[in-house]
């Protein structure tokens, strides 16, 4: 119950940047939160460096997969067209194994990063559901994007993100169906 009323009061909070606090746990080179953002299910892992924010998301109504990777001020976005959607980022994970978005681009504002969207192009329709289910294989991971590598960051247990955001998922769509 009491997780029950933590998604609840998450949900009516908004955020700019990374997930929303529900909940943080933090270890040594593995820190969380997680949380509701508009639709979606969030949660946001502290890179190794230390700055910066690896966030994950699930759509609980579209079940759109997503990431951003964001910090106070990051010069990689200086000069950038934030509206271009053209710079799709990889996930490597720790076997070796990627997957890629379909979508990307630069995120300017009180956050600076990149983000992707795993959303199927209709010669792609399951791209998100790939993108999740490579994520349930994961410990850690390096993002990159066409200009290299960008940040990696510890996962957790084997699955843990992405079980987190399927459970958080499921929840919200139970509660939008009991209204």
């Amino acid at each position: 119950m009491k997780n029950a009323m933590l998604l609840s009061v998450a949900a009516l909070m908004l955020a700019a940047g990374p997930a929303v606090s529900q909940e943080r746990q933090t270890l040594d080179d593995f820190s969380f939160s997680e949380g509701i953002k508009g639709s979606d299910c969030k949660i946001a892992f502290r890179a190794t460096d230390g700055e910066t924010w690896v966030d994950f998301g699930l759509g609980f109504s579209d079940t759109i997969f997503t990431l951003e990777v964001v910090r106070n001020r990051w010069e990689i976005v200086d000069g950038k067209d934030s509206d271009g959607q053209d710079m799709p980022l990889t996930l490597t994970f720790q076997d070796g194994s990627s997957t890629t978005s379909a979508y990307g681009g630069f995120r300017d504002g009180m956050y600076q990063g990149v983000w992707g969207q795993w959303h199927g192009t209709n010669d792609d329709p399951i791209a998100s559901q790939r993108g999740i289910e490579a994520l349930m294989q994961a410990t850690s991971a390096t993002v990159s994007n066409a200009d290299g590598d960008l940040v990696s960051v510890n996962l957790g247990p084997t699955g843990f993100a992405a079980n987190k955001l399927v459970d958080c998922a499921l929840a919200e769509r139970d509660k939008l169906q009991g209204q």
